[in-house]
């Protein structure tokens, strides 16, 4: 199928780097990249043509499709970071426009907590038909892709090696079953480029950037995944982060995360109400709720169960009050007391 692109915007798109923006505007005002490459105003990028030749031939003879930066289906969160690809390629489908996303980053050497809870936020957001963005690495990454295939939802997974370049390679079916749900794989890297160390922090970017916000399962303070958080926040997304065992390797990254501003996540379905899923989802399931009781059963979610006491403190009104407000969304249905707790019915 022939694309709208040529080789001259995939070698710029390979050597552009974090002055893609600027470099672009130059090579308009030249009148395209070809120009831009025949004015030698960059000779030490004077790499064989031939190479952006031969993938061009390879791509139009595969199922491999390319999306560049001026294209309606770029995906418009990337387009506004610092340093967004000039090219994507993928295989399967790319998020359509006003699409909500979500990325989940964690560890490799995830723990069964990480990857339980990786696998746990990505089924309830396939759920919400809220797209799970991850990097399909070994560990929470999986995870996280497979709970939202399970969930009946659409993920990306965003690779450090050419789009057609299964990494890891054990990883083979996940990769399959992403594009077959109806999900992508993409890559701003050329077909065929191996796994290569160096390609990580790049592809990170992507992950965070695409996202509305990020979801951070475990992670060690230098970890690849809190590097993905820090471009998260340079980016203006809102971070969300696990709190876990104060004495655990993998938890370090995400309990300093929290400690400078990352919003905790206590629950599964926090991250419904944080994304401001959850008052839609029990819409159906509940009866109205006044915003006194909406704010007093928000409490007692995140808190996951909780005595009266303590709710009247977090509520910060009058006993009485309070009382009031248990009393009837006891009589709806919607809390229960169990053991002197109050807690969500189910």
């Amino acid at each position: 199928m022939k694309q709208k692109y040529d080789v001259y915007d995939m070698w710029f798109s390979d050597h552009a780097g974090r002055r893609v923006m600027e470099l672009w505007e130059t090579a308009k005002d030249l009148g395209g990249t070809r120009a831009f490459y025949e004015s030698d105003m960059m000779p030490s990028w004077k790499r064989n043509i031939g190479t952006y030749e031969k993938s061009y031939e390879k791509i139009n003879k595969s199922d491999i499709k390319v999306c560049s930066l001026w294209d309606g289906d770029y995906p418009e969160l990337l387009k506004e970071i610092y340093d967004p690809p000039f090219l994507l390629y993928y295989k399967g489908k790319l998020p359509e426009k006003m699409t909500r996303i979500c990325g989940i980053v964690g560890s490799r050497k995830a723990t069964s907590y990480g990857k339980r809870l990786a696998y746990d936020f990505g089924k309830i957001l396939g759920e919400h038909e809220v797209w799970v963005i991850s990097g399909m690495a070994l560990g929470a990454d999986s995870c996280a892709h497979k709970g939202c295939i399970d969930g009946g939802g659409l993920t990306a997974a965003v690779l450090g090696s050419g789009a057609d370049v299964c990494t890891p390679s054990s990883n083979r079916k996940l990769y399959e079953e992403i594009i077959e749900s109806g999900g992508c794989v993409l890559s701003e890297f050329l077909p065929g480029t191996p796994g290569y160390a160096s390609n990580y922090p790049k592809r990170n970017r992507i992950i965070s950037g695409m996202s509305e916000n990020i979801i951070v399962t475990e992670a060690d303070e230098k970890s690849g995944t809190s590097v993905t958080a820090g471009m998260a926040l340079e980016q203006g997304r809102e971070v969300f982060a696990l709190p876990g065992n104060i004495t655990s390797v993998m938890s370090r990254g995400t309990n300093r995360l929290i400690k400078e501003g990352a919003t905790p996540l206590i629950s599964v379905e926090d991250i419904l109400w944080e994304m401001g899923i959850y008052d839609e989802h029990r819409k159906n399931k509940m009866p109205e709720l006044s915003e006194a009781e909406l704010k007093v059963l928000r409490i007692i979610e995140k808190k996951g169960e909780i005595c009266i006491y303590e709710l009247q403190i977090l509520y910060g009104k009058s006993s009485s009050e309070l009382y009031g407000i248990v009393t009837v969304l006891e009589i709806k249905g919607v809390i229960l007391k169990n053991n002197g707790k109050i807690i969500i019915a189910k």
